[in-house]
């Protein structure tokens, strides 16, 4: 089996519609769902369907990752920024053999951006089905599905494919408390990137991304944290991630004050 796309079907829409998902709360507003469904002109509903043999596609997790008490989110940045100029960005990374994609989420989150943290549950409209008797509209799906392809490379030259699930985390006051302190005990503390790489004979883990022995990671309050996107060389992507998880939050927020 060759890294080859075994067949591909073109569809015949010309245009394709936005996506109306009603959910039973009076919170989620049809703007949000339908800014989910066609954020920009980019990124309608795909016009073909394809068949990728296991060569050629990479699975991969990404995670929002907040700080509810703060209001604040993570981001993450490449201490070279003079070599590699790609500004601020959210964490994310392929996964391995044998994990899921949400625990592929909280692990690059961890190693990319430095802090622990969990799924956190938010009003996210889906396609998924649930049990009829559940009426909890909140749920820990993925946000988005992003897919690109990747160039023809030394070490794999025919190019391929990349599809990253993005995921709404949230970092919890223990675990913020607890790095934060071991920042200022041990100020030549690794992350969790170079602690893999000095474990990486014993763990078995075959590969490390030497890029991010040098990420330093920052939360910031949402309003500055999409400033900084705006400004990264990826901005439309992480763009909308960041906006739609910060106003899934938000919603979140929303609801719980209602029940207090």
């Amino acid at each position: 089996m060759g890294s080859r796309v075994l067949y591909t079907y073109m569809t015949t829409i010309e245009k394709a519609p936005p996506i109306h998902t009603k959910l039973s709360l009076s919170l989620i507003e049809d703007s949000l769902e339908e800014k989910m469904a066609v954020p920009n002109a980019s990124y309608n509903i795909p016009r073909e369907s394809s068949l990728i043999s296991s060569p050629a596609f990479i699975t991969g997790a990404g995670a929002v990752m907040f700080h509810r008490k703060s209001k604040r989110v993570l981001l993450v940045i490449d201490e070279r920024e003079d070599e590699r100029p790609l500004g601020w960005f959210l964490p994310k990374g392929r996964k391995d053999v044998g994990e899921s994609l949400e625990a592929a989420a909280l692990r690059e989150a961890e190693e990319e951006g430095g802090y622990p943290c969990r799924l956190l549950p938010v009003p996210v409209p889906t396609r998924h089905p649930k049990k009829v008797v559940d009426n909890n509209i909140l749920s820990s799906e993925p946000i988005y599905m992003h897919n690109w392809s990747i160039p023809p490379k030394k070490h794999w030259p025919e190019g391929g494919m990349y599809t990253c699930f993005w995921y709404v985390c949230e970092i919890t006051d223990e675990d913020l408390e607890k790095v934060e302190t071991e920042k200022k005990e041990k100020k030549d503390m690794m992350n969790k990137a170079q602690e893999s790489l000095k474990t990486a004979g014993e763990s078995g883990k075959v590969f490390m991304d030497y890029h991010e022995l040098r990420y330093r990671s920052e939360l910031f309050e949402y309003e500055e944290a999409q400033r900084l996107i705006d400004a990264s060389i990826d901005s439309t992507v992480f763009g909308c991630v960041l906006g739609t998880a910060i106003e899934l939050v938000q919603k979140l927020d929303e609801m719980e004050a209602k029940t207090t």
